[in-house]
């Protein structure tokens, strides 16, 4: 479901602690499409942009929103031109987790994500040597398993299930009920395919900010924040009986 839902870039104006000006580029774009993790409207902007802008603010770190495409931001993450991302390490197989470029903060938010088909299922879907809608941009962490047919977003995911271009699509749960509602498919939730907690995921150089990070994070757990700010974007969301098979 995904790809890199955030990234960002460093700019050091000062020494690294949170009492100077670090200033943070970054991006929740993801596919442009992502609701409600990311939406295009600034008053309600999605649950990941304002999940980022509380986390820098308790942190005393300057934001600097950048829009890109989601196969563009996993190209800056592996070049090392932006210096973290927002993901789930349940999206990523074990070679990525433990790549020894990137540490990872404390965990923020949790995410799932199914295979989804619009036609009930009489057993569950093996994905392996399937072709399976995908996200392009987006991690799966065992898709040397099938064979990728990847879309630009999730919305687009789901016409293509609706055409019959795929059988079956990886998608996470609220995004698809989204979309199905608002163009009108029916979908089915055939199984888990990952269940995780997205984390911040950081270069491994920037490691001494992870105490301030996660510090800002555990305060935010604190107050309730993340899970007040996910249940105002999903109480718009009609999710009763849609997880069923």
């Amino acid at each position: 479901m995904r790809t890199l839902i955030m990234i960002a870039a460093f700019c050091f104006l000062g020494s690294l602690n949170a009492n100077t000006n670090t200033q943070l580029t970054y991006s929740v774009s993801g596919s442009g499409n992502y609701y409600p993790y990311y939406t295009h409207d600034p008053k309600q902007p999605g649950i990941l942009p304002e999940v980022v802008t509380a986390i820098l603010k308790t942190a005393n770190i300057e934001g600097n929103n950048l829009l890109l495409p989601a196969k563009r931001t996993v190209l800056y993450l592996e070049t090392g031109k932006i210096d973290f991302d927002l993901i789930s390490p349940s999206w990523l197989n074990e070679q990525q987790r433990n790549d020894p470029r990137f540490v990872y903060s404390n965990a923020i938010i949790s995410v799932d994500e199914y295979i989804v088909s619009t036609k009930k299922l009489s057993s569950e879907p093996q994905l392996k040597g399937a072709e399976i809608g995908t996200v392009r941009g987006y991690y799966y962490h065992d898709d040397e398993h099938f064979e990728r047919i990847d879309f630009n977003s999730e919305k687009e995911l789901l016409q293509a299930l609706a055409r019959g271009r795929v059988d079956l699509a990886i998608i996470g749960d609220l995004p698809a009920i989204y979309w199905a509602k608002e163009l009108d498919i029916a979908i089915y939730f055939n199984s888990l395919h990952s269940q995780g907690e997205m984390h911040m995921r950081l270069q491994a150089k920037h490691k001494t900010l992870l105490p301030v990070i996660n510090q800002a994070i555990e305060t935010l757990h604190q107050q309730a924040f993340f899970k007040n700010i996910t249940q105002r974007y999903v109480q718009s969301i009609p999710t009763a009986g849609m997880l069923g098979h």
